[in-house]
């Protein structure tokens, strides 16, 4: 419980003694961003971050901001015909005596319960008062956009931030961020000098498409290959890996190659993402005398109809 000086209340939060309570909350909140000892490092900061708290709780209770308008600090919770007690003489020398809410009969204040409210405030730094009566900062995030291949293999990027400060100055802070291997689109790493949130986006890449841990791309394969089977050469963010096309297969088909995606981020449990392949078959455009009359006897002796589905 704050000790409260014999002070005007008024005086305290900076407003005349007709404000009307909405001005009251307004200049609580302002002064208790200019007090708030995380913010202000004078000696007495503390000190009068409390007293300013310790008025607000009285002044924001119209029964209680009654009782003080009628009798001041001194004032008595009891009835009005009753005199108020008066406080102690000051002794002519040494500090000057503080007195309590209770001592004049007002209600305890709870630290707990003053809180200034999220929503209220501009800055983009806002607080609020919780039980340790510590500052809590609105979550700062920085969106940084990283290529594929970086995110799949990891790397370390230096960094230019700026950072808007709640005097309204930018700190511009540079540093060294680290990216494992296997980051994906929308991983948070979080900094702690400065107290910052990097959010990791990935840029559109012409290739791969990227869900999640799971990659996926297009290859291009001869009708025997489709036909007959084979093994094809693809490319994936790791490299170049070997694909069994099994025979008979389909333009538009997707075939899977386990574990080819985006590897698993180390000290993680579960599984790397897995790499899909939509086939395409393609049919030369510029046919020799030779594959023209191999396709002519195909046709010939073929009974495939695909409109039939067989």
């Amino acid at each position: 419980m704050a000790a409260l000086d014999e002070e005007n209340l008024y005086k305290i939060l900076g407003v005349r003694s007709s404000a009307t309570q909405s001005e009251i909350q307004a200049a609580y909140k302002k002064k208790a961003r200019e007090l708030h000892p995380d913010v202000n490092k004078a000696p007495d900061a503390e000190d009068q971050f409390k007293q300013l708290a310790a008025a607000y709780a009285i002044l924001k209770d119209e029964k209680q901001r009654a009782r003080y308008d009628k009798y001041g600090i001194s004032g008595s919770s009891s009835s009005a015909r009753r005199e108020p007690p008066r406080p102690p003489p000051r002794r002519p020398s040494g500090p000057r005596k503080k007195y309590t809410a209770r001592d004049f009969g007002f209600n305890d204040i709870n630290y707990e319960d003053i809180k200034v409210e999220n929503d209220d405030l501009k800055n983009p730094f806002d607080f609020f008062l919780r039980r340790e009566q510590k500052r809590r900062k609105r979550e700062r995030e920085v969106q940084l956009t990283i290529s594929l291949e970086n995110a799949y293999r990891g790397t370390t990027l230096n960094m230019v931030l700026d950072l808007p400060q709640d005097d309204g100055r930018t700190d511009t802070r540079k540093i060294k961020l680290k990216i494992p291997p296997g980051a994906k689109d929308g991983d948070r790493l979080k900094l702690k000098d400065p107290e910052v949130t990097v959010v990791l986006r990935l840029e559109p890449h012409p290739r791969f498409d990227v869900d999640g841990r799971d990659v996926s791309s297009t290859v291009d394969i001869t009708p025997w290959e489709a036909a007959l089977g084979g093994t094809v050469d693809v490319t994936t963010p790791g490299g170049s890996v070997k694909l069994r096309v099994p025979e008979g297969t389909s333009s538009g088909q997707k075939l899977r190659l386990r574990g080819q995606g985006l590897p698993l981020k180390p000290g993680r449990d579960g599984s790397a993402g897995d790499f899909y392949v939509t086939v395409k078959i393609v049919v030369p455009k510029n046919m020799s005398t030779k594959e023209r009359e191999l396709f002519e006897e195909l046709a010939k002796v073929s009974a495939f109809d695909p409109r039939r589905g067989y």
